[in-house]
């Protein structure tokens, strides 16, 4: 089905609808998304299903609403600062906000001397995202660092850079976080023969030679320029009190997952460690 759009992509500018199974209203402009239908969780929609929402959508919109959209597009791009240790939030949907924390900054990191697998795209940034959908836009960081989060993510930093996510607040990290693992062989061409694995803050490499590499899949290096979930894979967490239902969304290659319990335990006897409590 052809996406449908109103923006002229030979002069980008401005708010602009995007069908293509799903609806997004975006500003080029600002670089910022007002609504995604997929990450509102919202199911692949035919045309039939398109007119459905479009109906749902007008029955539901309000003054309020209306004004809302024209600030939004009217609005200028502006740049925003963020932080380790930050708390945002963001909108699942047009009523409801969900929030989460910046966990690990690695450009800031890197060019600090730190040592990290650089094997990510863009500028990276650990991300996760507490279990909580509310129309509340003001929760304190006191009751978000009560709650249980969905497993981090690298991200772009985008929509913290544009500020479609806002920053609401800011504590210290605690020392045990819950980074992505990634271990695999190195891809540097100049340097192929060695074992690297990367938690976070923690690097460590070994020679490939007299070593095994338990597995060529669990680089782990994806990022994308948006969080790892939508509304309804959040609702289904909430409800079963864990992230089995993220993992079984997200089977991928991430050592974390329960399911490569054995995996993990093999590679951090492998390099000299220890397992991790998350907390953040």
């Amino acid at each position: 089905m052809n996406s449908v759009n109103i923006l002229d992509w030979n002069s980008p500018y401005g708010m602009y609808f995007d069908y293509n199974g799903g609806v997004r209203l975006a500003n080029y402009t600002t670089q910022q998304t007002y609504y995604s239908s997929a990450f509102a969780g919202v199911p692949f929609m035919d045309k039939g299903g398109l007119q459905r929402f479009l109906d749902i959508w007008a029955a539901e919109t309000t003054n309020e609403d209306l004004d809302e959209i024209q600030a939004f597009a009217h609005m200028k791009r502006c740049h925003c600062k963020y932080k380790e240790g930050d708390f945002f939030r963001f909108k699942y949907d047009r009523r409801n906000y969900g929030y989460g924390r910046i966990l690990f900054d690695v450009r800031k990191y890197s060019k600090a001397g730190g040592k990290f697998w650089d094997i990510l795209m863009g500028k990276a940034l650990c991300v996760s995202v507490y279990h909580i959908i509310t129309e509340n836009p003001c929760v304190h960081m006191e009751d978000l660092q009560k709650l249980q989060s969905c497993p981090s993510t690298y991200m772009m930093d985008n929509r913290f850079y544009y500020g479609e996510y806002k920053i609401v607040g800011n504590a210290p990290l605690s020392e045990a976080v819950d980074y992505p693992v990634m271990y695999g062989r190195s891809i540097s061409a100049l340097d192929r023969n060695k074992i690297c694995f990367c938690r976070g803050r923690e690097y460590h490499e070994i020679p490939l030679e007299g070593n095994e590499l338990f597995s060529t899949d669990f680089k782990n290096n994806g990022i994308s320029w948006s969080l790892n979930v939508n509304k309804t894979l959040v609702e289904e967490c909430i409800m079963a009190g864990t992230n089995e239902p993220f993992w079984k969304a997200n089977p991928g290659n991430d050592l974390r997952n329960p399911v490569f319990s054995k995996e993990l335990a093999l590679v951090l006897k492998q390099m000299g460690m220890e397992e991790q409590k998350s907390g953040t």
